[in-house]
């Protein structure tokens, strides 16, 4: 069986609420994902106020729902989304291909330097894959998730098992990574109106891709971070250097785990 037959396999056709049609390696995280991205305040922010023409780097694509939010809101603007999970990347084409005129999907991940790494891949859990695999990190976000959406201790506790053999499962396998400038180059980037990052623990690595030449092109950013080892704080202030404002701050749904969404705008 070939790669490609082997991805298809692995994609199911979920529903979204507006009634269209998409395909994920989850169903049902599509489902749930495509109500998160479309009320996080944070990635809606970040394309207030564009307008068509402008281009979004899309840094962890994963199947392609942030673009589709974005393309809705912002007709005519340019996605382009950069995804390594195979399945995940699969999606990711196609949905845009569907859902996103004139959007780009590259199959790659964004680090601080072009080459190869390794990245793990979650079958029951697409959306948490990563280059930095953190298997105790996984199971104390998804039960603090758990928690703040209302389910008891006892019942978390319960679970612990099916929560951990999601994390422990990873499959390992090798992907191409390419950086932020690479991307611009490629495609012949003016102007960066918003560098959007949810990349599981390697949000540090894309920002440090950045050529310093590049960054007086970039408008916005708005990225997901861990905060591990005083990243937040790390990521704030080499932004707050670049000329950028941030603000930073906890989702509701996130509260209790190191999660933190941060946004950097220009004067």
């Amino acid at each position: 069986m070939s790669e490609q037959q082997s991805v298809t396999d692995q994609l199911e056709t979920a529903k979204l609420a507006d009634g269209r049609e998409v395909v994920a390696p989850s169903a049902e995280q599509a489902a749930m994902l495509w109500h998160a991205v479309k009320e996080d305040e944070y990635y809606l922010e970040g394309v207030r106020g564009l307008s068509a023409g402008d281009v979004v780097l899309d840094i962890g694509g994963n199947i392609g729902l942030t673009a589709l939010v974005y393309a809705d809101l912002v007709p005519g603007i340019r996605v382009i989304s950069a995804e390594p999970a195979p399945a995940c990347f699969e999606a990711l084409r196609r949905n845009i291909e569907r859902h996103v005129p004139g959007g780009v999907a590259v199959r790659a991940a964004v680090g601080k330097a072009p080459g190869t790494m390794e990245l793990t891949y979650y079958p029951e859990s697409p959306a948490n894959s990563t280059l930095y695999a953190d298997v105790a990190d996984n199971i104390s976000i998804s039960k603090a998730y758990m928690r703040t959406t209302g389910m008891r201790d006892e019942f978390i506790e319960l679970h612990h098992d099916s929560i951990a053999a999601t994390f422990e499962q990873g499959v390992v396998s090798t992907v191409d990574v390419v950086t932020v400038g690479d991307l611009v180059e490629q495609y012949e980037v003016a102007e960066v109106a918003l560098l959007k990052i949810d990349v599981e623990r390697a949000e540090l690595d894309v920002l440090q891709g950045v050529p310093d030449h590049l960054w007086t092109r970039i408008r916005r950013v708005v990225a997901e971070v861990h905060d591990i080892e005083g990243r937040l704080d790390q990521v704030r202030k080499m932004l707050t250097g670049k000329g950028f404002t941030v603000r930073s701050g906890q989702e509701d749904l996130m509260a209790g785990t190191n999660v933190h969404m941060l946004t950097a705008t220009r004067d």
